[in-house]
């Protein structure tokens, strides 16, 4: 078996050596990622170059972002009919790999690896774009260029919480509320605080956006919520959405998608001010 590891810098010890024990019996690969598209050795080039040299299977070692772009490079070119992609969760969200069941644990991540075990999951187009595991508008689409700052900045802090950071962040500084409209299998124009279209239950670490949400059950699930009337109100509902336990709310409103939507967003005043 001919494997590709995209791994995002640095390459930690436990990773190499897990890799040097896999190379045993297999023809083994591996490339650590530059930022920037335009690079050789971002995520996605390194991805396409990886199906072109007829790697059999490429295993991203990163987060949903590293992944989301290792998919963006896969879906460019004519995929093997052999291939699969595996994930070895090293980053501080991790979503799509909880959703697979995939530990954090590099050992155990590795077994699975090694096991072979294959399950089909959904893959999401917006525009030219692919997406594996979220696609969202509004407020939490701000919260995570927010959340990239701050572990940039304050290293500090867990990595894991930085959205959860950013989110208060955001709320204190103002109450989210977005003009959206989305054309489609379901149409609606209003003001939001936010659209999530999600994969898999939940992204950005903890936010269980769509608990009911499955990976390979043909759809995608779609999340609305309408801004709320105070700051304390807001951080409430975030709470809940850490919880999975928002639907309830009569602010919140969910759909299955099976088909293709167009989504428009522009920022508004926030609601409150």
């Amino acid at each position: 078996m001919r494997y590709k590891f995209i791994i995002k810098h640095p390459l930690k010890k436990e990773l190499e050596k897990e890799i040097l024990e896999l190379k045993k019996e297999n023809e083994v690969d591996f490339e650590l990622t530059e930022k920037g598209e335009d690079s050789s050795k971002s995520a996605k080039n390194l991805a396409k170059r990886a199906i072109k040299e007829g790697f059999e299977r490429i295993v991203v070692c990163g987060g949903d972002g590293l992944l989301n772009e290792v998919i963006n490079g896969i879906m460019a070119e004519k995929i093997p009919e052999n291939f699969a992609i595996g994930v070895i969760p090293t980053g501080s969200g991790n979503n799509f790999a909880k959703a697979l069941g995939i530990p954090k644990d590099i050992k155990k991540a590795f077994e699975i690896i090694k096991s072979e075990k294959k399950i089909l999951v959904d893959v999401g187009k917006v525009n030219q774009k692919y997406f594996i595991n979220c696609f969202s508008l509004g407020f939490d689409a701000k919260i995570n260029d927010l959340a990239n700052k701050i572990k940039e900045n304050y290293s500090f802090l867990p990595r894991s919480l930085s959205y959860l950071f950013a989110a208060l962040k955001e709320i204190i500084f103002q109450i989210p509320s977005y003009k959206m409209e989305i054309t489609g299998e379901i149409n609606f124009k209003e003001k939001l605080a936010l659209v999530a279209i999600t994969n898999s239950p939940s992204y950005g670490g903890i936010f269980k956006i769509n608990p009911q949400a499955s990976i390979s059950d043909g759809k995608f699930n779609l999340s609305k919520i309408s801004p709320v009337a105070s700051k304390i109100k807001a951080i409430y509902t975030l709470l809940l959405v850490t919880q999975g336990k928002h639907l309830k709310m009569p602010e919140v409103k969910t759909f299955n998608l099976f088909g293709t939507i167009k989504d428009f967003f522009e920022r508004t005043d926030s609601l409150g001010n």
